[in-house]
């Protein structure tokens, strides 16, 4: 079964188009993950700060393995001097 993942981010103040170009660059690589199969980043309308990845997955393990890839955490290291507050990230699974 498929695993979908909701993960929502908000810039410091200031910082909102580095955040941005910095999420940005996760896009190519990840899509080209054999267990990824979907990958968009969002900005929000009514916020410049504010971003919002929805991801799916083929599995867990998937999501594990791109957790672990070196784009993802060269973005984890970057992020304590852009992100404001903790990452917000949430896993689902299809209901219907």
């Amino acid at each position: 079964m498929s695993m979908r993942v909701v993960a929502h981010l908000r810039a410091q103040e200031g910082k909102g188009v580095a955040l941005g170009e910095a999420l940005s660059r996760l896009i190519e690589p990840t899509r080209a993950e054999p267990g990824n199969i979907s990958y968009e980043l969002l900005a929000s309308l009514d916020d410049d700060r504010s971003y919002t990845f929805v991801e799916e997955y083929v599995d867990g393990d998937a999501l594990d393995a791109h957790m672990g890839t070196p784009h993802v955490q060269a973005a984890i290291a970057a992020m304590p001097e852009l992100v404001e507050g903790d990452l917000d990230l949430r896993t689902y699974r299809l209901i219907g």
